[in-house]
């Protein structure tokens, strides 16, 4: 009953899902590199950044591999708007700390957010459709 297509995760998800999960571990076991441009925001910020991305991120990748469709659009449905939010949140910290030289690391972040912004929004349609169609079905 869940569209296929929708429920499918495409080898770029699940490769930015592993780097995700990659970037998020250093930083929640050691903290930032010293000199880089996490290292300059609130060390609150800086937590919670790394364990967005790795909880959120391998969230995504279970997605990849759960057996059932509707399990994986419920996966990404807890994973997508945090990643979204703490992407978006992490961009304007890094833009506002660094000015000009932050700037091209929170385009690119920013387009992640945006992204993952744009996956919820999918992944919501796709499981209020599926509600629609068993409501529908029960009343025939």
């Amino acid at each position: 009953m869940v569209d296929k297509v929708s429920a499918r995760r495409h080898p770029h998800q699940v490769l930015i899902a592993a780097v995700l999960v990659g970037a998020g571990v250093p930083v929640v076991l050691g903290g930032p590199q010293p000199g880089s441009l996490t290292a300059a925001l609130p060390a609150v910020l800086v937590a919670l950044w790394g364990t967005v991305l790795v909880v959120c991120g391998s969230l995504v990748i279970a997605a990849a591999v759960a057996p059932s469709p509707l399990t994986a659009l419920y996966l990404e449905l807890v994973a997508d708007p945090p990643l979204a939010l703490m992407c978006a949140v992490y961009a304007s910290s890094i833009w506002l700390i660094a000015g000009t030289r932050g700037l091209v690391p929170a385009l690119f972040t920013l387009g992640f957010a945006l992204a993952f912004a744009w996956r919820g929004w999918q992944v919501r349609r796709s499981l209020t459709e599926l509600r629609r169609r068993l409501r529908e079905g029960r009343h025939q």
